[in-house]
């Protein structure tokens, strides 16, 4: 089986991510680790086989495996490691899922293949964030890594000609909002889904939304950005180092709630190329030092990430990193995803520096308008303004407690 490059500890820290899925998912959810794990390490599987020993619920682990969402990867490691210990009807049920998720996943190359030719055509430089990219460039199995969605990154001033490019290819806006609206949107994304492909296209003019103050500039972006060829696909994709950043990032955004965004990050540490300096030079230009630190420690206390001497010790260094990790790792093995409003906030504010920027983060999360709102209320142009007094509104009718 393929296996990244050897940058994995055999058995960093597995006590310790065996005992906080112990505590939530139980046996099962440490046997979706420990494949996880395997696969990453690409050899000693005694974590794999001992939770296999384990007396065990595979309806569950088919449920835990689909909300992190690695479930190819967890069938491909236990068709590596455990067959003669998964009942015959598993078995079959594995493979047709893996069959099924292959089949997906091609079906999403074939439509991301057709509109890059079509950007390239347009003259239109695109970038290809997550998805069938970083399946072939980290996972270097396109199976393995799920997507279920094409996220393509353009420069801001060539996102209107992107928008009208995806409606020429057969998509529409997903959003109720009208472009013009959505182009003024902090998230910088528009969605668009072919109906007759059944296909979704995240379109950013920016890898995050604005209101982070870690931000990866887009110019920068494509200035280190590189062509790959991969399965007879050319594309564009983002550098080693602003891939590594990106995925901290977008973890990071999303309080990592599911275990592959974390293999995305192990994955590319092992991809070859990375400049660490290089990374670390970015990081602190784009306010992303905490973001890379805790997300590496992360991974490290998880997945057995092994870092290089220098950079566990850089990581180290800020012992705020490591409390943050913690929180994370406490988000991502919560059973039922069940992360409250407050957590959220107190979370993504620990990288916000200084009180200025504190009260640019919380006046943005509670009042700027977004896509949620817009969908709320629709309101014509002239009352958009009201749209401040609709977001608080709304978030708060939200987690008002319901009754019966």
């Amino acid at each position: 089986m393929h296996s990244p490059k050897r940058t994995y500890e055999k058995n960093v820290r597995a006590p310790l991510a065996q005992a906080v899925y112990q505590g939530t998912e139980g046996s099962e959810g440490n046997l979706v680790v420990q494949a996880a794990r395997v696969y990453l390490a690409g050899g000693d599987d005694s974590g794999l086989q001992a939770a296999l020993a384990q007396p065990l619920h595979w309806e569950a682990i088919e449920l835990i495996a689909d909300r992190h969402a690695i479930k190819p990867l967890v069938i491909y490691v236990l068709n590596q490691y455990g067959t003669e210990k998964i009942p015959q009807e598993v078995r079959d049920r594995f493979q047709q899922q893996w069959l099924l998720a292959a089949r997906n996943n091609l079906i999403q190359m074939q439509e991301w293949r057709r509109l890059l030719q079509a950007f390239d055509a347009a003259g239109l430089p695109v970038i290809s964030l997550k998805g069938p990219s970083l399946a072939l460039q980290a996972y270097r199995n396109v199976v393995l890594r799920e997507f279920t969605d094409l996220d393509l990154l353009v420069v801001p001033e060539d996102m209107p000609a992107a928008s009208d490019l995806l409606v020429r290819e057969g998509y529409r806006l997903q959003s109720s909002a009208d472009r013009s609206t959505l182009r003024s949107s902090r998230n910088r994304q528009m969605d668009f889904i072919n109906d007759d492909r059944g296909t979704v296209i995240d379109l950013h003019w920016s890898p995050l939304h604005a209101m982070f103050p870690f931000q990866l500039p887009v110019r920068e972006l494509f200035q280190s950005a590189r062509v790959e060829h991969r399965e007879g696909i050319s594309f564009l994709t983002l550098s080693p180092e602003h891939l590594l950043l990106y995925l901290c990032a977008h973890g990071t955004k999303h309080c990592w709630l599911n275990l592959r965004d974390l293999c995305d990050v192990a994955c590319s540490v092992s991809a070859e190329g990375l400049d660490w300096e290089q990374c670390m030079a970015w990081a602190k230009s784009a306010h992303c030092g905490l973001v890379l630190k805790h997300a590496l420690l992360l991974t490290q206390q998880v997945l057995g990430l092994k870092l290089p001497p220098q950079i566990q010790q850089h990581c180290e260094e800020e012992g705020e990193a490591q409390t943050l990790a913690n929180t994370a790792a406490a988000f991502l093995f919560r059973k039922g995803n069940d992360i409250g409003y407050r957590e959220t906030l107190h979370y993504h504010l620990a990288f916000v520096k200084g009180w200025h920027a504190q009260s640019s983060f919380l006046f943005e999360r509670l009042f700027i308008p977004a896509e949620p709102d817009w969908q709320h209320v629709r309101l014509p142009q002239p009352l958009h303004f009201l749209y401040y007094l609709v977001r608080p509104v709304r978030l708060l009718l939200e987690r008002l407690p319901r009754t019966s």
